[in-house]
């Protein structure tokens, strides 16, 4: 075969490619060394390339990480060198890759790890796939008051809130707040989903405010009504209530879709009625206090369950207003008279404390006995007579003589010491009906029949007819 036949064959055999800097290649790794490396990529003269030029990585020794055999992509740095083959560099080649990845990261929202390496006082220098980047120190932590130093040689899972070039530069900003923002959502709604209403939780006093308390739950806060703290009425909150205290709440209502939850602390205590009766039976003394008076009584606190003390229990005079015996604060016994658990009402008295004067005055007196007293008021309709202290009884004025009389005052004067024969005691009304006429002992045995039934009279609780006829 002639030269001019060879030449031709192989110009058709040869594939012509054009070389310029910027061009991206393929090639195969023909000869390694530490330093360096040569590429075939179907050019006249091999590429070659160096550590320094090969990657982004710090690298000791090129063979560690690059075999003959193996198949790279590079661009072109230079036509020739002076050995003539072309200059290669991967490492242009492979931060093109690593920033659009980095890119594709930040727009598929995923969390990737940085190395930090240094500080300022607007934030933390971080490292990630070769280039460096910036965490701000508002986006250090969703946490307050975070330090930039503190998190210096750490690896942290952050954000990449924005990859750009600025500048002919790349521009990194990561985010760790972001992360920890997101992470807390996640939490919380597991914890919401976890919570049931009317169950009972522990949980941790976080805040104490003017109208009740937030209490944290499972991670989740709750409002604790200052309505909800306690079965007693109390003024503020912190008078119950401390930060940081921890205690049992009940979950009233919790709404999902505003992420708001009712919480109740008097729901997981007894109510102050059940304590009370199990502390104290009917026909027990105790000792109260007035909370606040009205027309028809006074409302008595005792062991924080309030019962009315009505104005006809109050003492065994009468009582027209409770304000005139009685003042708000006043300690007092009083005996509880009635307990009504299902209607959560307590009724009190305070004059069963003592006898009734009357009770006991009449005692051991029937009817025509002689008693002493004072006069202490007169009408023409007859004389009042004391007959001991709040003891009174009433002398019609034609009983005050035998004689007739248009007014006692003819024979009488207040003050005046008198004796009286009974002649009707009425317990239920508490009257003793008197006269001053009183007959000699023979005058008495005369009328035999009503002697033997100076016992009864129609006033008195405990007279029948039926006793009448047996009398007789």
């Amino acid at each position: 075969m002639s030269e001019q036949n060879e030449m031709h064959e192989l110009l058709e055999n040869f594939e012509f490619i054009k070389i310029y800097p910027g061009r991206q290649i393929k090639g195969t790794v023909i000869l390694v060394e530490r330093d360096k490396a040569l590429v075939n990529f179907g050019y006249k003269s091999d590429g070659i390339i160096t550590k320094d030029d090969y990657t982004m990585d710090d690298v000791e020794d090129l063979r560690d990480i690059l075999n003959i055999g193996d198949e790279i992509e590079a661009v072109v740095a230079s036509n020739t060198n002076d050995d003539g083959n072309i200059l290669l560099s991967r490492k242009d080649f492979e931060e093109q890759h690593k920033w659009d990845a980095i890119v594709e990261l930040m727009k598929s929202g995923e969390t990737v790890t940085v190395k930090t390496v240094n500080s300022n006082d607007s934030g933390v220098i971080a490292e990630f796939n070769g280039f460096s980047g910036f965490i701000p120190g508002s986006h250090l932590s969703k946490g307050r008051n975070a330090v930039p130093a503190d998190f210096v040689g750490k690896n942290l899972e952050v954000r990449i809130i924005e990859a750009r070039m600025k500048n002919n530069k790349n521009k990194l900003i990561f985010s760790r707040k972001v992360l920890e923002i997101e992470e807390a959502r996640v939490r919380e709604q597991q914890a919401w989903e976890t919570i049931d209403t009317k169950e009972i939780y522990e949980g941790k006093v976080n805040r104490v405010v003017d109208f009740g308390a937030f209490v944290e739950i499972n991670g989740i806060e709750g409002l604790l009504h200052i309505n909800e703290i306690s079965w007693n009425r109390i003024k503020h909150p912190s008078d119950v209530l401390n930060e940081g205290d921890v205690i049992s709440v009940k979950v009233l209502k919790k709404d999902l879709e505003r992420k708001r939850m009712s919480l109740s602390l008097k729901a997981t205590l007894k109510r102050p009625f059940e304590l009370f009766t199990e502390n104290y039976n009917a026909g027990d003394i105790v000792t109260g206090k007035i909370v606040s008076l009205t027309d028809f009584g006074a409302f008595v606190e005792i062991d924080n369950v309030q019962g009315l003390l009505h104005v006809s229990d109050i003492s065994w005079d009468m009582v027209k207003h409770p304000q005139d015996v009685l003042k708000v604060g006043q300690e007092l016994e009083v005996k509880i008279l009635a307990i009504d658990s299902k209607k959560e009402r307590l009724s009190l008295g305070a004059k069963q404390l003592s006898e009734d004067p009357f009770v006991k005055y009449t005692k051991n007196l029937k009817r025509f006995d002689v008693v002493k007293g004072k006069v202490t008021s007169m009408t023409t309709e007859g004389v009042v007579v004391e007959l001991a202290e709040d003891i009174e009884g009433f002398v019609p004025t034609k009983l005050v003589s035998k004689d007739k009389l248009r007014t006692p005052a003819q024979i009488l004067e207040k003050d005046q010491e008198v004796e009286c024969k009974i002649t009707d005691i009425n317990r239920k009304s508490k009257t003793i009906k008197l006269t001053m006429i009183i007959e000699n002992e023979a005058d008495d045995k005369k009328d035999n029949r009503v002697e033997n039934l100076s016992s009864y009279t129609l006033g008195d609780d405990n007279f029948t007819i039926g006793d009448l006829f047996t009398k007789k």
